[in-house]
């Protein structure tokens, strides 16, 4: 800003020669004024306010908020359609910026109606003046006196007093206008287009004045002919764990039972992900669930959502079911649905564990790979955490270099869960010995199991305030380059433990939502007694299989232990007769275990591992349209340590063995190895795995 002038001139001055001046204008959304009007006015002011000589060189406005950040501003369009209908218009703020900072711009100063036309945001309006300033081109406001050389210290004072009250209005605007609409929601008025599957009971408004102007509020109220086909969506979630694309395409299949939203697109994945993430399918109102951020709407997180007290409209699911779709979904993740091969042109195989196993220490799933020449291939799943990478090395930093899982000895480990707890004659026994016998005995579990979490968190916060001592302790001597690299370490080191404590705070919000309830062993019955049945499965149906009990594997290479989860429900006993019907094409095709040679030998002692944390189950009733679901049981069992292999061409063989030593010539010499053999399920195979990757 130039220093204040000694004699400011008055509107009548006259000037010794013309002086070019920007019009800068701003009126807010097209919903709460008329622009037209608005703009009309501030540029009439301007023109009123001009003194002899100075005249408007260039006319800029915008319609959009103040409060957006100045490098934000001018990105909307809806000054479109008054700039057709005559108003004039050489830019909005972004183009008089631009125009102000070239060698020679078109104006000499720049004037709006009122200071807070220029932003109702203090820190973008300082900004905007210091700008124009570095230019050499005052900014001035039509109430304010009229100086080629600037403005002088009165009228800087009184400048800063508007912006600053023009800043405090435009937040607590914003505060009520936000509880105004917190209280409307908690009263069960819907804001928006009703969800699908609801349609709006619009009601004569409240206040008796805007009633009388003919404006009403809505509530949400069935829709009979969409509400079923929402429920048919998220049994599909819950019960069949399928994804997006999946219902999207069962919903194509019959649009007369289940007609799309629009016609012209049919179903499609985001439609569904778009509904299954809908609260108010739960017959709760729930607001806030985006935010406006300088001008871009972005996601809330749920923790931040306001959800009325009590259902205050019909609901389609219940609350434990929309939550259970959630949890689907955070698991489901990108996943593929259904046995179908890759849509890649290179693939030739299907991975049945695709989707399935997931490295216990960072959590990603695991993709299937397949090294080797062709007739001697072998086939792993690997964790995609690559050290190289800042964002996996700063969430896991003490991830084993390389995760790899032989499929031939994840079929051991889960062939072995099948035949025992699952098909075999003592599961009962067996799942009675892990779970919780009395509905007291699930709760002290999981009060046991948040103590242990709660204990961590103490000890994270005391290793943090430990951090936290040593770093004011530290010289402040920027020379001094040992204390910087402590200083950087500390920082690092207290990034991680705050990393940490909030999983453990996920984790504990989650445990608090668990109803204990004692084991209930019941549809264990109505399982058959099959015994070993995975050697005799395709790959297929393996993967049906697995579908149909949930199975979850929890791969842990520094511990040397592998978890096996299963879930057992309604459906899984109406798909097991399809699945184990040994009259059905290719069922013994791949049988490839029992004495093969290079099968790997039996591993583990399932009566003497560890037990694992007890997993809640129960009942539950899931309502509108929803058929009922017994969730009887979720097991979860670490199945021993597994041996700690070289990845070889095609699987374990004895170390003595000759073909053991042709193998580890082969890799001394680097012969053996291929290119890229194919592509399947998202993971590209290639030749020998690396020297020294293992399991």
């Amino acid at each position: 800003m130039t220093a204040p002038a000694q004699a400011p001139m008055t509107p009548a001055a006259v000037t010794a020669e013309p002086v070019p001046v920007a019009f800068i204008g701003r009126t807010s959304t097209l919903a709460l004024q008329n622009p037209r009007a608005s703009l009309n006015r501030q540029l009439r002011a301007a023109r009123t306010w001009l003194p002899a000589g100075w005249f408007l060189a260039a006319v800029y406005w915008d319609i959009e908020s103040g409060g957006i950040d100045l490098e934000a501003r001018s990105q909307g369009e809806d000054w479109r359609q008054f700039t057709d209908a005559g108003l004039p218009r050489d830019g909005g703020m972004a183009d008089l910026l631009r125009e102000a900072a070239s060698p020679a711009p078109r104006f000499a100063a720049v004037v709006c109606e009122d200071i807070e036309r220029s932003g109702r945001d203090m820190f973008n309006a300082l900004k905007l003046e210091k700008e124009l300033s570095r230019q050499g081109i005052p900014l001035f406001a039509t109430d304010e006196p009229a100086d080629i050389e600037g403005v002088n210290a009165t009228t800087v004072l009184v400048r800063r007093v508007k912006q600053g009250v023009a800043e405090w209005y435009r937040l607590q605007l914003k505060e009520k206008i936000w509880k105004g609409l917190v209280e409307h929601c908690m009263d069960g008025w819907n804001i928006g287009t009703p969800p699908d599957g609801y349609a709006a009971d619009r009601i004569p408004h409240p206040v008796p004045f805007k009633a009388a102007q003919g404006r009403t509020k809505s509530r949400l109220t069935l829709d009979p002919g969409r509400a079923p086909v929402i429920a048919r969506i998220f049994t599909w979630r819950t019960v069949d764990k399928l994804g997006g694309p999946a219902i999207a395409a069962r919903l194509n299949a019959d649009p007369v039972s289940y007609p799309p939203p629009n016609p012209g697109t049919g179903w499609t994945a985001q439609n569904v992900r778009v509904m299954l993430a809908n609260p108010k399918y739960t017959g709760h109102m729930v607001y806030g669930r985006h935010r406006t951020r300088n001008g871009r709407r972005t996601p809330a997180p749920p923790d931040q959502w306001l959800w009325s007290p009590a259902p205050v409209h019909p609901p389609i699911v219940d609350r434990a079911t929309w939550d259970a779709a959630q949890d689907v979904a955070a698991g489901h993740g990108t996943s593929r649905d259904g046995d179908e091969l890759n849509s890649h042109p290179a693939t030739r195989r299907f991975y049945p564990y695709r989707s399935r196993i997931r490295c216990r220490d960072c959590r990603r799933r695991m993709a299937g790979s397949t090294y080797g020449k062709p007739g001697a291939l072998s086939t792993y799943y690997r964790c995609p955490h690559d050290p190289a990478t800042p964002k996996h090395a700063a969430s896991c930093p003490d991830h084993p270099r390389t995760v790899q899982a032989p499929e031939l000895l994840l079929d051991q480990i889960v062939g072995q869960f099948f035949a025992t707890r699952i098909f075999g004659s003592g599961r009962a026994e067996l799942l009675a010995a892990q779970l919780p016998a009395t509905d007291a005995d699930a709760a002290a579990d999981r009060d046991a199991q948040a103590a242990r979490l709660q204990a961590r968190i103490r000890r994270i916060e005391t290793a943090q305030n430990s951090q936290i001592l040593e770093l004011e302790q530290l010289p402040a001597d920027p020379a001094d380059t040992a204390a910087a690299a402590m200083r950087a370490r500390i920082r690092a080191r207290f990034a991680d433990l705050h990393h940490e404590r909030e999983q453990i705070e996920t984790q504990l919000q989650a445990l608090a939502k668990t109803t204990p309830h004692a084991a209930d062993p019941a549809l264990l019955d109505e399982l058959p007694v099959l015994g070993d049945i995975l050697p005799g499965l395709p790959p297929a149906l393996k993967a049906r299989l697995f579908a149909a009990f949930g199975i979850e594997i929890l791969w842990n290479k520094p511990g040397q232990q592998a978890t096996v989860f299963a879930e057992i429900t309604d459906n899984t006993l109406q798909a097991i007769p399809g699945l184990t019907d040994p009259g059905q094409d290719g069922y013994h095709d791949t049988d490839n275990t029992g004495t093969h040679p290079d099968q790997p030998e039996p591993i583990w002692d399932l009566g003497n591992t560890p037990r694992l944390d007890r997993m809640p189950h129960s009942f539950e009733s899931i309502s509108g349209f929803l058929r009922l679901t017994r969730l009887a049981v979720r097991m979860g069992r670490d199945v021993g340590q597994f041996p700690r292999l070289r990845a070889g061409a095609a699987g374990r063989r004895p170390p003595g063995s000759d073909e053991a030593k042709a193998t580890r010539g082969r890799r001394r010499r680097g012969t053996g190895a291929t290119g890229p053999q194919n592509r399947g399920d998202g993971a590209t195979e290639q030749g020998p795995s690396p020297k020294g990757a293992g399991i």
